[in-house]
Formats: C-alpha cells, structure tokens, sequence
C-alpha cells in the first residue's frame, strides 16, 4: 500500500462496537379469520462476535380481540419488547427517582397552571405522594403501589378531590415520562379513583319550600344575593367579582372572578374557572329591577362591585358565607348551606323548566356531563312514564288483596 495515501475507510464498520439502546413500541395487528387474535411485532439487537449488531424480527400473539382492548394488548406487547430485548429508553439515568421526574414535570407545567392549581396540586403531592414513593426508582413503579398510595388516601380520610387530583395528576407526570422516552409504559394508566372507600360526594340542594324560607328571612343584600346565586347558578368567586357595569338589560356578564389565594389587586383576575365560564347569564325582569334599585340606593359607580365590602372591595367569599349566609340559612331553620348546594338548586331547578341542553348552557358547563352532576331531580317526564306503566301493569288489581 502507498504510504503517501491514508487506507481506505470501511463506513459500514463505522460504530460497530457501540451500543446502542433504542426505543420502540412495535406494532399491533389483528389476525385470524375464525377469530380475531391481537399480534405483535418488534424488533431486537442481536450482538455479534465482531461486536456489530444484528436486527432480528419478533412477533407474538397477545390474546383474543374479544378479551383484550388495543390499550391492553399495547402494554403486553411492552412487557414483551422489555423482557427480550432487555430494553429501557434512552434518557432515563439508571437510579432516576419519580421525584426528579415530579419536580422536571411540574417545571414544566409551571407557565400553564394557575397559582390556585399549583398550591392544590404539590400540596397532596407533598403530603400524600412523594413521602410513599419519591424515593422509588422510576423503573421498578408498577400499578401496585401507586394504587395503594390512593387506597391510603382514601381510608386516611382526603377528600374526593384530593385522590381525584393525586391520580389524575400521578398519571399525567408518568405520561409525560413517557413522552421524554424515560419508561416504555405508563404504570398509573389503569389505577383508580377508590370511591367505595371514600365519603359520598354532598347531592344537597333545596326544595321550593326551603327557598322560600330563606327568602323570607333575607333582606336588603342578602335577598337579592341569593336570589342571583339560586336563579343564574353563579359560582361564589363570580358573583363576588361582578360590577355595576356587568349588569345589562336582563342579563349579567361574567369576565372577572375572585383568586382567593392572591392579595391586593391581583385577587380579581380576568379569568374564570374555565373558558366556558366567561359569559352572559340571563336573569328575570323582576330580578333585574330589585338589582337596579339596588345600584341607585346605594349610589355605586360604574366601576363599583355590585355588593362591596365596607372598605369598597370584595369580601372573602368564606367569610361571607360563614358570618353572613349561614347564620341567615339557621334562622330559617337550614343548617347546611353552601355555595355548591345553592349552585346544584338552580340548576335542579331550572331544568324542570327547560331542557337539560338549556340547563348546560345556563350554568356555563363546558360539557353535558357536569351538567348531569349538578340536576338532582328526577325529570318529569320520567315520572309520568313511571305513572304511566304502573297504570298500566296493575289497573284492575285488588289492593287489599296486595298488602295482606
């Protein structure tokens, strides 16, 4: 060989003896024709002698369509691809602790979530989560222990809304684990909610009597905020925020609501607790001249709250429900009031007299779900089937002879 020129470069040698971790998720099928089976295929990276690496093809039957959802199926074929290949993807430090991964995520959510969200959210974490499995390796979680952590919560007492959070949340800091290529599956996918174990969720609203109960008792302030909370079914944090410019003809506009956790001038924000929320509610003539009056004996200005505090600013919505509405609601013998309850009876109510369609949009709920949450109340239309087929099935039948 001529010394003057170099030997030539073998590129196909070209990191042969570097090895290479990959990611992947293969690749389902469904196969059969007397039935349909799930089949999944992947790949794998035989070593050689020489240290090169050699692609091999895999494939299994995971199980019966009619047994196994895609979902299923996607994590055996994991449980697969992890088990032959002995694969982890790339990115992920072998000792990495859930939580790095929980502090990384929640960094990264920090520009989206509202303060109000953040405090709520690392305070079940901080309390409940990461003391039980912070210290865990991200790749030995598995769906055990992450359910005992909310099994946990639930016999320890937390609310609904706590375990709702910590599983919601749980599974999303793991997708989004999934997404850097950390882990191959998510653990927390399939883990729920142990609403046997928890306290039932408060139904409460009030029957017409209790209303006019409450309306009898109520004077002046009082009346007509009840009246806005039971016949529009604002929340508390925007009834509180209204001005004298958001009441309109027969209507009021909801854009501001109350941030309890934030002080001064940057407790009343621009946003409401969804997109959806932002709006109009209609309300009655009748309603809307007590509301006017009540603008002109007062002498507000445009840009006053509608119902101010003595120094002119917001009051604070718990104080204002423990020193003001519940002492008012004792009187008229109702020991229970809330601003969920007043907000579950319009829309109760409401949709005695309008379709569940018009209940939705009344309360300003993004979907007919949450809606269904909040009516209480059998439908009259139900009753008179009901009505109908008893009527039907036992006309004729002696009823002495039915209870003996």
């Amino acid at each position: 060989m001529d010394p003057e020129y170099p030997p030539a470069i073998d590129f196909r040698a070209l990191g042969r003896h570097m090895s290479r971790q990959r990611y992947q998720r293969g690749s389902l099928k469904k196969v059969g024709k007397t039935r349909k089976m799930w089949r999944g295929r992947w790949h794998v990276y035989v070593k050689q002698p020489d240290g090169s690496e050699k692609i091999c093809k895999r494939e299994m039957i995971l199980g019966p369509v009619s047994e196994l959802t895609k979902g299923l199926a996607q994590e055996r074929l994991d449980a697969a691809i992890k088990a032959s290949a002995g694969q982890f993807a790339p990115g992920a430090a072998p000792d990495m602790l859930f939580a790095e991964v929980w502090r990384r995520y929640v960094a990264m959510k920090a520009g989206a979530w509202s303060r109000a969200t953040s405090i709520a959210v690392t305070s079940v974490f901080a309390h409940h989560m990461l003391p039980a499995i912070g210290v865990e390796k991200l790749r030995d979680l598995t769906r055990d222990p992450l359910q005992s952590c909310l099994n946990r919560m639930a016999a320890g007492g937390c609310s609904y809304s706590a375990v709702h959070k910590a599983r919601t949340y749980l599974a999303a800091a793991l997708e989004y684990a999934m997404d850097e290529r950390l882990i191959q599956a998510n653990p927390a996918r399939k883990i729920e909610v142990p609403t046997q174990m928890l306290e039932e969720i408060c139904e409460r609203y009030f029957s017409v009597d209790e209303i006019r109960r409450l309306s009898e008792t109520a004077h002046g302030r009082e009346r007509i905020v009840l009246r806005i909370f039971i016949d529009c079914g604002l929340r508390a944090q925007e009834l509180f925020a209204l001005r004298v410019n958001d009441v309109e003809a027969q209507q009021l506009r909801v854009d501001e609501a109350l941030k309890e956790t934030e002080r001064a001038e940057r407790r009343v924000g621009a946003r409401t607790k969804t997109r959806g929320s932002k709006g109009y509610v209609a309300i009655s003539a009748d309603l809307a001249l007590e509301i006017h009056g009540w603008i002109e004996y007062n002498a507000l200005r445009p840009e006053d709250f509608l119902f101010p505090s003595s120094s002119g600013t917001p009051f604070q919505i718990r104080n204002y429900l423990r020193r003001i509405l519940k002492p008012l609601a004792k009187r008229a013998g109702i020991l229970d009031l809330t601003y969920q309850a007043l907000r579950r009876t319009c829309a109760t109510h409401f949709n005695r007299h309008g379709s569940l369609r018009d209940t939705q949009a009344h309360m300003r709920h993004t979907s007919i779900r949450m809606t269904n949450w909040y009516v209480k109340e059998i439908p009259t239309d139900v009753r008179e089937a009901v009505e109908s087929m008893d009527a039907e099935l036992w006309q004729g039948v002696d009823h002495e002879r039915r209870v003996q």
